[in-house]
């Protein structure tokens, strides 16, 4: 691979491209190199993985994935940090390089391209994403194709090569760390591992287990898919710009099998509007999401043999999934969550037009 760059060398990159980490992209760059080797070291990568990085960044990380596994495809939202760390990767063979937002338009689940192309590169071998890099009218010499906002650079020589799992290596972008992975989670793609960087108040909350200090609706949305354990703790001073917060390496195991799906989104959906109260007993917390009577709402929760006293994170999650499948409760709480989805499309319309005002009098947020 190539030499990853220190500090003071990417700055000087990064001003001759003319970008600065952005924080509305959460854009904290690992700059311990010994770090970067342990997180792949960590991740147990050889030959045999297809690792998926969301977050390119400066490449450095990606590099040292590169070194490990069979193939890599590296993710990045932002165009600048896309360009560059196309331009310093060059000369690496087992790499596909992607520009878009690992999210779905509509914030909700992994983009469906990306989802569907590494789904058929598990069935099949095939890397549907390259025929966007090698072909069709827009496609040019260097192998790039702009299509749908979607970028893709492929750094292969020829056929991608056939790996046999599938694994999430990333120090993700801090804004949007546990929506990536609740998504990828979600997304049905056969993941043997994850190894992620969060903010390490996010590492707590996803690792908690049922009962314990932090459980709640992140927790609780991974336990039905994996296992998770905070592998390292580490310090703000590696990174660039320097956070506020300290971080934390996140380990998570998917389970051998996945939850039903219908089953699971009942739970999702109880779950957003139950937590909306969570400092309260779960039958106040019922019965204010639904506008119900709270001797209703105890009578459903004892139905199925919960303890209404209990606030929302103490319920068993057995319980919560026995209470999101109830045949009363259920039509109440798909009710509640479209009013709940309104009011955050209206809050989300607002912020919108406020984020444009400020680009419009300050420039794009840095």
């Amino acid at each position: 691979m190539p030499e990853p760059l220190k500090l003071a060398e990417l700055k000087l990159r990064m001003q001759a491209y003319g970008i600065r980490p952005k924080k509305k992209f959460g854009q904290n760059i690992l700059c311990d190199f010994n770090l970067l080797k342990a997180i792949v070291a960590d991740a147990e990568i050889d030959e045999g993985d297809c690792v998926l990085e969301i977050g390119t960044g400066a490449g450095s990380l990606t590099g040292y994935l590169c070194d490990a596994a069979g193939l890599v495809i590296s993710v990045e939202v932002d165009t600048g940090m896309f360009e560059m760390s196309r331009d310093i990767l060059t000369g690496v063979s087992n790499l596909v390089q992607v520009r878009c937002d690992a999210l779905s338009q509509q914030g909700r689940g992994l983009d469906d391209e990306l989802v569907g192309s590494l789904l058929e590169y598990v069935r099949s071998g095939d890397l549907p994403l390259l025929d966007s890099a090698n072909a069709g009218p827009f496609a040019d010499a260097s192998g790039s194709k702009d299509h749908d906002s979607m970028q893709v650079h492929s750094h292969l020589s020829g056929k991608p090569p056939r790996c046999g799992r599938l694994k999430l290596v990333a120090n993700l972008p801090y804004s949007v760390a546990t929506t990536l992975l609740i998504s990828a989670l979600e997304s049905g793609l056969p993941f043997d591992r994850m190894l992620v960087m969060v903010q390490y108040d996010v590492a707590e909350k996803l690792a908690a287990e049922p009962g314990k200090q932090y459980w709640g609706l992140p927790s609780l949305l991974r336990w039905c898919f994996a296992e998770a354990s905070i592998k390292r703790k580490v310090a703000a001073k590696v990174f660039w710009p320097k956070p506020k917060v300290e971080s934390a390496l996140l380990e998570i195991r998917p389970k051998a099998t996945r939850p039903d799906m219908a089953a699971y989104h009942k739970l999702r959906r109880l779950a957003h509007v139950l937590f909306q109260h969570r400092r309260k007993a779960s039958s106040n917390a019922l019965a204010l999401a639904l506008h119900e009577d709270n001797w209703q709402t105890s009578e459903w929760i004892e139905s199925i043999g919960g303890d209404p006293g209990a606030r929302p994170e103490q319920l068993p999650p057995e319980v919560m999934y026995a209470l999101a499948a109830h045949e009363e409760v259920e039509p109440l709480v798909r009710k509640a969550m479209s009013l709940h989805e309104d009011q955050l499309a209206a809050k989300a319309d607002k912020l919108a037009r406020r984020a444009e005002w400020k680009r419009r009098v300050y420039g794009e947020e840095e």
